[in-house]
């Protein structure tokens, strides 16, 4: 890409002490069979170690850092780097995940060949922190969501599927929209630590269709470290989770229909069984934290039946190492 050449395209990787598997992120930036395009690493006030790690790559051309006086979190932190970035496309990635070669490519040429969409949420292969191949959820659940291979979907038939899967995109590593969704839809939540991108692209739904594409574009890493599995663990994400739940419930359109209550149950039925969890490993108040919050939102007696109901899916799930679906 000529210098003097606007970037079309803004890969934005936020970057938080972690240096583990940044490298080889950044080295799929490089690998890129399209060719313009920028990248904005968002340094959240990382360590030492990390500001030397990314001061090697300070001199190549189209690469930004932005740095951070102090950390601000996930999201906070991306809604600075998508509004700094310049592309007029942008592009999410992780930094223990990689992009295939052909992901700019791809993702440019289906969202620009379907005008009316903004929004391209693209399937993705999992590997383990080795990076030896895992069964992907992506496609497992994008074959719920359409039976072909990219289709763009209505409002009407993503809302649901927002109540019914949770988050969707299933990452952030992937996702890619154009900058004038970012300008109409609004900045990512910035108090959120779970539940940031599934708000948004609530958000996204409710007002515009989202192209689907079972092409995959990236390596999406699933280690015990990685940001979504720490987050899971705390209370705040499970309260995040019932917060979002309890927005989906009152969405007008999520209102009028027959299943949204039953779908909504049997989504916090989830975090009814992290709060037996805290209550097992004696957190107890976090536990009525999270039960008292439940029975607000979908009733706590009711959700107890769903979650007892589910019992035998859960170990069949356990057992053959299945990914779990919702109830039709």
């Amino acid at each position: 890409m000529s210098s003097m050449q606007p970037p079309l395209i803004s890969i934005i990787l936020p970057v938080y002490n972690r240096t583990g598997y940044l490298g080889q992120a950044i080295d799929s930036v490089l690998a890129q069979t399209y060719s313009n395009w920028e990248l904005l690493i968002a340094d959240d006030a990382s360590d030492e170690d990390t500001v030397k790690f990314l001061d090697q790559y300070r001199s190549i051309q189209n690469f930004k850092i932005q740095a951070n006086p102090q950390n601000l979190g996930l999201f906070a932190n991306l809604n600075i780097a998508i509004q700094r970035s310049q592309g007029t496309y942008i592009l999410l990635l992780c930094s223990d995940d990689a992009l295939l070669p052909e992901c700019l490519e791809t993702s440019l040429s289906l969202l620009s060949s379907n005008p009316t969409a903004k929004l391209l949420l693209s399937a993705f292969r999992e590997i383990d922190a080795d990076g030896n191949a895992l069964e992907s959820s992506s496609i497992y659940y994008y074959n719920y969501f359409t039976s072909q291979q990219q289709e763009l979907l209505q409002p009407k038939q993503v809302l649901p599927l927002i109540l019914q899967y949770g988050s969707i995109n299933g990452n952030l590593t992937g996702m890619f929209f154009h900058r004038s969704l970012f300008e109409q839809v609004g900045r990512f939540k910035e108090d959120c630590q779970q539940i940031g991108d599934w708000e948004w692209v609530y958000r996204v739904a409710r007002e515009y269709p989202i192209l689907m594409s079972k092409t995959v574009v990236a390596s999406i890493r699933s280690h015990p470290q990685q940001l979504s599995a720490v987050n899971f663990k705390a209370l705040r994400n499970s309260l995040e989770v019932i917060e979002m739940v309890n927005i989906l419930i009152h969405d007008p359109y999520l209102a009028q229909l027959d299943s949204t209550l039953r779908w909504a149950r049997h989504n916090m039925q989830f975090q009814l069984w992290y709060a037996l969890k805290f209550a097992l490993h004696g957190c107890i108040a976090d536990a009525l934290s999270l039960v008292n919050a439940i029975g607000k939102v979908t009733g706590f007696w009711q959700t107890l039946w769903v979650m007892i109901c589910w019992l035998p899916k859960r170990w069949q799930v356990h057992q053959e190492k299945i990914f779990s679906l919702p109830p039709t």
